[in-house]
């Protein structure tokens, strides 16, 4: 999928769970750091906004080792440590300084840099997911799966991005998973989840849309009739398969509640 960082592995079933290729990750992220930091000292560029590159980098530098460290322990298939483990904001300081990045990209105007950029927060929030605690900075990673959402329309593509929603959006922090504060309606939880049964619908594919919208009904019952009813619309507008549309109908009945006479 993600050509760099993220592949199927290659087995008979489609399926099967998306493989990380670490070494590559951390790689990138390091010429990426050091390209941000040529850039930034020859435009003389200062931005008090945002945090010294050079010290985001050195973070960096510090996560990528520890990443992979624990990529090569024999424990790499461990259960992810508990909230007192010395691992268990390592996600969310990784993520953060990720984003610092980006927003140097975006400042100087690094095009290419920038999409590179979504592909290394949402695999390293992946590889996260696997690995370590629960994740609180969620809103890189909602931004950067909202922008290859919406760059993309090939299937195949949109199964392998329907799995990734789904393993970051179990990983997401329980607290934010509670969705207590839910009256703004962009908050970056609610659009995770929508965005995830809006993808799994254009997969087309049955199993994935099942998982996203029984996610859906638990997450944001709130929303579930509104999403059904548009999504009823768009069966209209759109010529989605038949199987699709008889999918959408099911969850569409199921929470609409029709009262038969």
């Amino acid at each position: 999928m993600y050509g760099l960082f993220i592949y199927p592995e290659m087995t008979q079933s489609h399926m099967d769970a998306l493989k990380i290729d670490t070494y590559n990750l951390t790689e990138t992220i390091m010429e990426i750091c050091q390209t941000i930091q040529t850039e930034a000292k020859d435009s003389a560029t200062d931005d008090h906004r945002l945090s010294n590159p050079v010290q985001i980098c050195h973070g960096l530098e510090h996560f990528c080792d520890i990443i992979l460290e624990l990529d090569l322990s024999p424990d790499s298939n461990a259960a992810p440590p508990d909230p007192a483990s010395d691992f268990s904001e390592l996600a969310d300081f990784g993520i953060s300084l990720i984003s610092q990045l980006m927003e140097w990209a975006e400042l100087l105007q690094l095009k290419e840099m920038t999409n590179t950029l979504d592909d290394v927060i949402i695999t390293t929030g992946v590889w996260c997911a696997r690995n370590l605690g629960h994740i609180q900075q969620i809103e890189p990673l909602v931004d950067a799966l909202t922008r290859i959402s919406n760059a993309h329309t090939e299937p195949d593509f949109l199964i392998e991005l329907s799995q990734i929603y789904q393993e970051i959006a179990n990983a997401i922090a329980p607290e934010i998973k509670e969705d207590m504060d839910n009256k703004d309606p962009m908050r970056p939880w609610r659009i995770l989840n929508l965005n995830y049964g809006i993808v799994a619908t254009r997969s087309y594919n049955l199993t994935i849309m099942e998982q996203a919208f029984e996610q859906l009904l638990i997450r944001l019952p709130n929303d579930a009739h509104k999403f059904f009813t548009e999504g009823m619309e768009q069966m209209e507008m759109i010529d989605y398969p038949t199987h699709v549309r008889d999918m959408m109908e099911k969850y569409y009945l199921r929470t609409n509640n029709p009262t038969l006479h």
